[in-house]
């Protein structure tokens, strides 16, 4: 005890502050210990949290009528959890093992289900482009003559107006004889599941024949092959040929089937394989004209046919719409362009040519 009174209010005054202190930060401090050890083995922290629980709440009397001997203060007090035996840690391994399997057993089988129902072809390893590869005239002056009979051979009901929209339009407008085949009848449209064929179909026929008189076609036939399992066997090679027998063509426009772009669509593949086979085995073309290429060694210029393009891509209104149009719009203007570099002009359209006479 100090000779001045208020030193010593002042110094039990810090006292009782410390104790306080002390009494409110013990159970926090505890508290966090808790929790780290909960967050490294959570089994052990509960066990041992409900022994400490059930040693500190009041025994019930088991002598009491309705009292219950496996209740401590209101908590159910765990039986120690006995540590695994060999036995059962084998076995405990031996089902992880056969989920796992199971688990990817079911991811592969998803993976292959999707790859073999999307209709796109990818080249992992790409193609060796033929070199040298020197441009080709496939005599254009006649290409664009008045009367000049042309075979147009695509897979889809849009394929022309995709591809090739620019140059029919500038065909059309020669005065160009121009006819159409198309391999499949677009009965899935975007490959979703649960789609209505008939509506499909008959929607993107009726596209099919207004895209076509728009750039002025004599004729359309379709073959009516699902879309999506188009093969370029003897059957279809045989249509195509009674269809090039039928209309006389000088030129047939198709897919390239042998250089397409590194991940295109399969029936683009097959209709381009099948129209080739079917123009070299009627040697009735002089000319055979591959577009959707990657070995392009000729050009031509759409630049006043851009807008004429893209009016025949809105006749399609169930595959182009909205914002989706517009992303179309801008891919072909982008291929355009790029083609239209190598040739020295705004926007082309890239060919590959065969003599076949």
């Amino acid at each position: 005890m100090s000779d001045d009174p208020l030193s010593d209010v002042g110094e039990s005054r810090e006292v009782l502050i410390s104790q306080v202190i002390g009494l409110i930060a013990s159970p926090i401090s505890e508290l966090i210990g808790v929790i780290e050890r909960l967050y490294a083995d959570p089994i052990r922290v509960i066990g041992a949290t409900s022994d400490r629980v059930a040693k500190c709440s009041p025994m019930p009397d088991s002598s009491v009528e309705g009292s219950d001997a496996d209740w401590t203060g209101g908590f159910i007090v765990p039986d120690p959890i006995p540590s695994p035996t060999p036995e059962q840690k084998t076995i405990r391994r031996r089902r992880a093992f056969k989920r796992r399997v199971w688990f990817y057993s079911i991811l592969l089988l998803v993976i292959y289900g999707f790859v073999w129902y999307q209709p796109y072809e990818v080249d992992w390893i790409p193609r060796k482009l033929p070199n040298p590869n020197p441009r080709v005239d496939p005599d254009s002056k006649k290409l664009f003559a008045k009367g000049t009979r042309i075979l147009v051979i695509t897979a889809h009901p849009d394929d022309s107006e995709f591809f090739i929209g620019g140059l029919l339009s500038r065909l059309a407008k020669s005065g160009a004889e121009l006819h159409q085949t198309i391999c499949t009848d677009g009965d899935k449209g975007y490959y979703f599941f649960f789609t209505d064929a008939d509506k499909n179909r008959s929607e993107r026929r009726e596209e099919a024949e207004e895209a076509a008189h728009a750039w002025n076609a004599q004729s359309l036939q379709l073959l009516g092959y699902p879309d999506r399992w188009l093969h370029a066997n003897d059957e279809v090679v045989t249509k195509l040929e009674d269809e090039i027998k039928r209309v006389k063509p000088e030129y047939i426009l198709a897919f390239d089937g042998e250089y397409p772009p590194r991940a295109s669509h399969q029936d683009h593949r097959r209709s381009g394989d099948a129209a080739k086979l079917a123009a070299e085995k009627t040697h009735i073309a002089k000319w055979l004209l591959l577009f959707s290429t990657n070995a392009a060694n000729h050009f031509v210029n759409i630049t006043d046919q851009w807008e004429d393009q893209k009016k025949l891509l809105q006749i399609h209104k169930s595959q182009f719409f909205g914002k989706h149009l517009q992303g179309v719009e801008n891919m072909i203007e982008y291929s355009a362009e790029k083609d239209g570099d190598r040739a020295g002009f705004e926007l082309a359209e890239g060919l590959r040519c065969i003599s076949l006479q």
